[in-house]
């Protein structure tokens, strides 16, 4: 009787680690389907991007071009710190455990939609059988670098929105729904306490709130902390976009090439869901609507985007598929 048990419990596991083998070996297709697919509509949309490139990648912008690589571990490391912070507070985290959760949430994240990518890759890595209650950490932490998005937006709009050439309709709904959804994080901010207390009746409501209750748990002071590593994050990301702009001599001014930028995260930011055209496609559309106005080369604007996708995400994209199979999930219970 008790050999069959563990005849069972073998087979199960050997169950588990096919199908789990499997599921790696379908991400990794779909991301680097993804990639492949990226590189192939890049090529597309920049007649040659190799003569492109070689205009900037020069010995004159040598260091500027190494400073804006040392500053994509401090952009994931600060996004690490914020999960680290937020997480911990549902389960035991290190920094290291954050940081390559974070990388590979990143990469999943290319092959799932929405965020759902971003927080099965979180939260798989966490080394706890309690790991799906910090599924309310994963929603705070992305609604806190949704919330500065929107913030910085809102500011680039004020220095360059009259330039966009919208009508006065569609500016105006503009300005309503940045209006809106700042107000409505502050609310959520306010009344996240309740969510301690509730209390509902239906299982699978119960259920859900055992997931995200950990949100009425925060402190005012756990929210600030992580609030000003999403901008310190979202700084840093804003200055590796303006000094990749800077390296094709654009004449304009340091506010306009940041305004613009944050305008194009803004898009970014607010388009997800329908996301036709993926995440690099949205930005350079984005980018060329933005910097019309100013009578910029496309192809230029199309590969600084370009560039600042295969500095800031196809490397830690990559960094991800290594860790995906390198260490082993545990159960999602």
């Amino acid at each position: 009787m008790v050999q069959d048990k563990q005849l069972s419990s073998s087979k199960e596991k050997t169950t588990w680690r096919k199908l789990l083998w499997a599921a790696k070996l379908v991400v990794t297709l779909l991301i680097l389907s993804y990639i492949y697919h990226t590189f192939e509509n890049e090529q597309k949309g920049i007649r040659d991007i190799g003569l492109v490139y070689q205009k900037i990648l020069t010995r004159d912008h040598f260091f500027l071009i190494a400073f804006i690589l040392l500053l994509v571990p401090v952009n994931w490391a600060l996004e690490s710190l914020k999960w680290q912070r937020l997480a911990r507070k549902a389960v035991p985290v290190t920094f290291r455990e954050a940081f390559r959760g974070t990388l590979t949430g990143l990469a999943i994240g290319v092959a799932a939609p929405a965020q759902l990518g971003d927080t099965l890759g979180r939260i798989a890595l966490l080394r706890s059988d309690d790991r799906l209650k910090a599924i309310g950490a994963a929603i705070v932490s992305n609604g806190i670098q949704f919330y500065v998005s929107i913030l910085g937006g809102g500011l680039g709009l004020v220095f360059v929105g009259d330039k966009l050439g919208l009508d006065s309709f569609s500016t105006s709904v503009l300005h309503v729904l940045l209006i809106a959804l700042i107000f409505t994080g502050l609310a959520v901010i306010y009344f996240r306490g309740r969510l301690t207390s509730w209390n509902p009746e239906k299982p699978y409501l119960h259920k859900l709130l055992s997931y995200i209750r950990i949100i009425g748990q925060y402190t005012a002071t756990d929210l600030l902390v992580s609030t000003t590593y999403g901008f310190l994050r979202y700084v840093v990301f804003l200055s590796q976009f303006v000094l990749v702009l800077s390296l094709f001599n654009f004449k304009l001014s340091l506010i306009n090439l940041s305004a613009c930028a944050s305008l194009i995260f803004l898009a970014k930011t607010l388009i997800p869901a329908i996301n036709v055209l993926g995440d690099l496609g949205l930005r350079e559309f984005t980018a060329l609507f933005v910097f019309k106005q100013y009578n910029l080369p496309a192809e230029e604007i199309i590969a600084a985007t370009f560039l600042v996708w295969i500095i800031n995400v196809l490397g830690p994209i990559l960094i991800g598929i290594f860790l995906i199979w390198k260490y082993k999930w545990r159960g999602l219970k």
